[in-house]
């Protein structure tokens, strides 16, 4: 297989989801990636109308025969596994050696291993990948797992795909679920945190849209205060807490909630449940 260059390879993706309109409005969005390189196929016919419209993908019916699976094993360079975790089984026994012996694969399925899918692809290189919702505005992270015929130049093109949307990391596989339940599952920890933080600004007098403005900003900046200095989170939340002051009061009282187990738990809970559902697909 000849090095893949990312603005000349045609792009198939089963499963038009959340997880695709996520990477691939923001590769587009980019113009590392034109939307004419992208074809879609999903069993919903609306959700693939949406990508058509909104992002201007190109879109395949897949037939409960799986149909448009099966073309776009035929006709694509990179071949994106985006479906539920679920629905692993079926789509790979239709893809088995239908596949072009110079396609990469690439699976964003949570949970189903490289060594579940890479004997539906005997010739293919596989690479695993956990990607993450906030792809959509170019904040991602993307984990990366190599399969066993994934060769540097195939991870290349991965990495430089999901740079286009976020950071990439290139882990064992082992890693991915852990990754999963900080990156993938993450956001929704985060969210709760901005409602939870904005619910305590409407709960002191602050006008709702204001409250959850300044949590999400408040959120985002000490993210990016972590990302940009490299110092290490206890040592910033030192830095805003005086003593006798406002914020150590109200570390203490996360401290007396048990707030941080309480994160560390909703990871490992996830992490759990990752590979549960591994299991069974």
């Amino acid at each position: 297989m000849g090095e893949m260059k990312l603005n000349g390879i045609k792009i198939g993706v089963i499963g038009g989801g959340q997880m695709c309109e996520a990477i691939f409005s923001g590769v587009t969005k980019n113009g590392a990636v034109s939307p004419s390189q992208i074809t879609v196929t999903d069993l919903n016919g609306e959700r693939l109308a949406y990508l058509q419209e909104n992002y201007g993908f190109a879109t395949l019916p897949n037939n409960p025969g799986n149909g448009g699976a099966l073309l776009l094993a035929e006709q694509s360079d990179l071949l994106v596994l985006a479906v539920k975790p679920q629905f692993a089984r079926p789509i790979l026994s239709a893809l088995q050696g239908k596949s072009r012996r110079d396609q990469l694969v690439l699976s964003i399925m949570g949970g189903v291993t490289i060594a579940a899918i890479e004997p539906f692809f005997p010739e293919n290189p596989v690479i695993r990948v956990m990607p993450n919702t906030p792809m959509l505005v170019g904040k991602g992270v993307a984990g990366l797992a190599a399969g066993t015929r994934a060769m540097p130049e195939h991870l290349r093109l991965a990495k430089e795909l999901f740079a286009q949307v976020g950071r990439t990391y290139l882990l064992p596989e082992n890693l991915i679920d852990p990754l999963t339940g900080v990156s993938g599952c993450g956001p929704a920890f985060v969210y709760m945190m901005i409602e939870a933080l904005a619910d305590g600004g409407v709960a002191q007098g602050l006008p709702r849209a204001a409250a959850l403005e300044l949590a999400a900003q408040t959120v985002a900046g000490a993210a990016e205060m972590v990302l940009q200095t490299g110092a290490h989170p206890g040592a910033l939340k030192d830095s805003v807490c005086s003593p006798g002051g406002s914020t150590i009061a109200g570390v203490h009282s996360l401290e007396r909630d048990s707030f941080r187990g309480a994160v560390m738990n909703a990871v490992e809970a996830s992490c759990q449940k990752m590979a549960e559902v591994g299991k069974k697909a």
